[in-house]
């Protein structure tokens, strides 16, 4: 018994040893541990407290406003700032919308305030009579039409170009024509003795009134307004003078751009150009014409080369020479509104429909065999050129090639007699004996064949005269100001002059 006593008090006191030791543990762990150090309170935050009970102190105090009164109506009671700045808001339209909309309402705007289109009376000048840009054409032209054709014509002094333009811009058929055309080779009673000595006699002559006052002689049918273009009277033929002096514009109401030109190589530019004739300004002269042919060139639609007779080889020479020099006119260098995604028609240059025209024709002329011949060399000397010959401006049926049903000017033209037509049309003269029907003429009458022609050249498909899709008449015409000034500052022209004789 004694020593399961001694045993117990033994594990009584081995309990306590432990018991004893854990504590000291924990205690040792608990003072071994870093205690965290104790921030005083600095001075500087009770600067910024002391600052800020200031500012508090000096904020202006809340005023209590007065109730409205119920006897005052609503629209002289005081508003807030705040419903004042809705209420013009919502006066206004929302900012938001106003933003949305900003654009629609400019387009709007622009829409409303574009001027009424201005018909022309008379032609205007595209390039002066120093060869420099004109802007007077800009007030003619809309910035939304995209439907329009430009017609240039190229030729000699004296065969007829005003003439063909005339015909082509007169929409309305008249029977009275022929004479209207020869009428206008009079002269204008006013004019008649303009810059003679003979005038100071005739006003005194008149002032005696010997026989009454004399009746005034009746104006010329040109005058009338029934023609546009000036064409050359009979003093202007008789003295060679030129008629056309740079590149004269009209638009009619189709909206059809119609350019005459100068003639080419006219002894009177020659003669204007200079006091001393010399073969220096023979050749300014000729490089100046080539330069308009080139612009016509690469600003035209449909451009007819005008003879009144077969054929001048130097002419033709003169229209391969200025399509050879006429420099490279993309829309990326002469237009500013490239497009992207545009599809260019070969590199942005421009080859239009080329119609040969004759005028003046006589009886041999328009025999199937005569036609043949004509048209085989226009094709031999046309076969390496860009200009388009086949654009369906024929004189008969090509059923054959393009699948046309067209009718004939004449029933004996043929593919069979006078080949594969190409653009090549006949004009006859016209004589003062035209209404007589019993002479055998060859041909239509003037006005049929006319006709005709007015409705071929409009009918002629309008190709992109630049790589920018749908340009306008404003965009057509700035691109003829910039093509005109590369034109101008090619460098192929004037090596072309070095080696003119």
């Amino acid at each position: 018994m004694i020593q399961r006593v001694q045993n117990a008090g033994a594990r009584i006191l081995l309990r306590n040893n432990s018991m004893a030791d854990k504590k000291k543990k924990v205690f040792a762990v608990k003072e071994s541990a870093p205690r965290r150090p104790v921030i005083l309170k600095s001075d500087r935050e009770t600067v910024k407290d002391q600052s800020k009970e200031k500012q508090e102190k000096e904020k202006q105090p809340t005023i209590i406003l007065k109730t409205r009164e119920q006897s005052t109506p609503k629209e002289e009671r005081p508003q807030s700032p705040k419903i004042i700045k809705t209420s013009t808001c919502e006066s206004e339209g929302q900012p938001c919308k106003i933003a949305q909309n900003e654009n629609k309402e400019k387009k709007n705007i622009e829409h409303k305030l574009v001027p009424p289109l201005k018909f022309m009376t008379e032609p205007v000048k595209l390039l002066d009579e120093n060869l420099e840009l004109n802007n007077a054409a800009l007030e003619f032209l809309h910035d939304s039409s995209t439907n329009y054709l430009v017609v240039g014509i190229i030729g000699t002094q004296g065969v007829g170009k005003s003439m063909i333009l005339n015909l082509i811009a007169n929409n309305i058929h008249d029977e009275n024509l022929c004479s209207q055309i020869l009428n206008s080779y009079e002269i204008v009673a006013d004019n008649l003795y303009e810059g003679n000595e003979v005038v100071g006699l005739e006003n005194q002559l008149e002032a005696l009134d010997f026989a009454g006052v004399p009746e005034p002689k009746p104006q010329p049918a040109a005058n009338n307004g029934i023609f546009k273009f000036k064409m050359q009277d009979i003093e202007q033929i008789e003295r060679g003078v030129h008629c056309t002096k740079g590149i004269d514009m009209y638009i009619t109401n189709d909206r059809v751009m119609l350019l005459d030109c100068q003639a080419l190589w006219s002894p009177s530019l020659i003669e204007e150009s200079n006091t001393t004739i010399t073969a220096r300004s023979a050749n300014v002269v000729t490089v100046d014409c080539l330069q308009i042919a080139s612009y016509l060139m690469a600003t035209c639609h449909v451009l007819i080369a005008v003879q009144d007779w077969f054929t001048d080889y130097n002419f033709l020479r003169y229209i391969q020479a200025a399509e050879m020099l006429k420099p490279s006119l993309s829309a990326s260098n002469t237009i500013a509104n490239n497009q992207e995604g545009s599809e260019s028609t070969g590199g942005g240059e421009s080859h239009p429909h080329l119609l040969l025209l004759h005028n003046r024709c006589q009886l041999e002329d328009f025999t199937p065999e005569a036609v043949a011949t004509m048209q085989d060399l226009y094709r031999q000397a046309f076969q390496k050129s860009n200009l388009q010959l086949n654009s369906g401006m024929y004189m008969y049926s090509d059923t054959n090639k393009n699948g046309l049903n067209v009718d004939s000017v004449c029933k004996g033209y043929n593919v069979e007699s006078c080949g594969m037509p190409i653009n090549l049309f006949l004009l006859p003269e016209i004589y003062s004996d035209f209404e007589n029907r019993e002479i055998y003429r060859g041909h239509p009458p003037f006005e049929q064949l006319a006709k005709r022609l007015r409705w071929m050249i409009l009918g002629v498909n309008r190709h992109q005269i630049t790589n920018v899709p749908n340009l306008s008449e404003r965009g057509w015409f700035h691109y003829c100001s910039k093509a005109w000034e590369t034109i101008r500052k090619c460098t192929f022209f004037m090596e072309y002059e070095r080696f003119l004789p």
